[in-house]
């Protein structure tokens, strides 16, 4: 663990991660009161839409990522189009929540450097008073580690594919850990001033008349902090990388 953290300190992937758009919401916010019935949230938990309007076509212009300490971040927004293709898993099936206008705004969105305004397409959804809105620019590739994996975790196990720490005020939260199917999982935490490296150990149940095969299962595992996240990164000792939030709708 704490080669990682020294691996960190100071290089110029923890530079990298300090200055790019690292999401720790969702990237789609549904309207307000969303949503009317069971049908309208099937509709959306299927990502199931139909367009009823022409969407501006033409290229937005650039624009700007702001967080609330004044830095920011120039960038190339997507078209609505091409925003609208993330919404809108099946183009081609039928019925689903109506669109009937788009345009280029803003979201305000929690990110691993606090609260952000990010350019974002707002989608005008019939029966709703205020638009379903979809971040316009991806987030930055978390950086490849200044250090190799480490070999006692090369079969998987103890392995970690995401964090729910959703703000920097962030102390208690989950980690997503790999497991064999008759061990359980515990947390190490090395905390540092500008990192925080997770270590996931297993054990056996040790319960007799366990069935125990070869697959790897995921659970989600309790983590508390001295002090809140901050800005320090949060790392895998198994693999010396970034640990990715994990919004409910997959790792990011």
């Amino acid at each position: 663990m704490a080669e990682v953290a020294r691996a960190w300190e100071g290089s110029a992937a923890l530079r990298q991660w300090r200055e790019g758009f690292h999401p720790l919401q969702d990237l789609i916010r549904v309207p307000d009161g969303a949503f009317r019935n069971a049908e309208d949230k099937r509709a959306y938990l299927e990502r199931n839409f139909t367009l009823r309007t022409e969407l501006p076509s033409a290229a937005p212009p650039p624009g700007r990522i702001t967080w609330s300490d004044g830095s920011s971040l120039p960038v190339t927004p997507l078209s609505a189009p091409d925003t609208y293709r993330l919404v809108d898993r099946d183009p081609d099936r039928a019925g689903g929540l109506v669109v009937t206008a788009a345009r280029l705004g803003e979201l305000t969105l929690d990110t691993s450097r606090g609260p952000a305004r990010v350019p974002a397409w707002l989608f005008t959804l019939e029966g709703y008073g205020t638009p379903l809105a979809r971040v316009a620019v991806g987030p930055d590739r978390l950086p490849a580690p200044p250090i190799g994996p480490a070999s006692e975790y090369a079969h998987g196990s103890g392995s970690l594919s995401g964090h729910t720490a959703a703000s920097p005020e962030a102390a208690r939260f989950t980690v997503i850990a790999a497991r064999g199917s008759c061990e359980e999982v515990g947390i190490e935490v090395l905390e540092g001033a500008d990192t925080v490296v997770l270590a996931a150990g297993t054990r056996p149940r040790g319960r007799s008349g366990d069935v125990c095969d070869a697959a790897l299962r995921t659970e989600e595992v309790p983590v508390e902090l001295s002090r809140p996240l901050g800005s320090r990164i949060l790392l895998d000792a198994a693999s010396g990388a970034p640990v990715p939030f994990y919004s409910g709708a997959g790792p990011r």
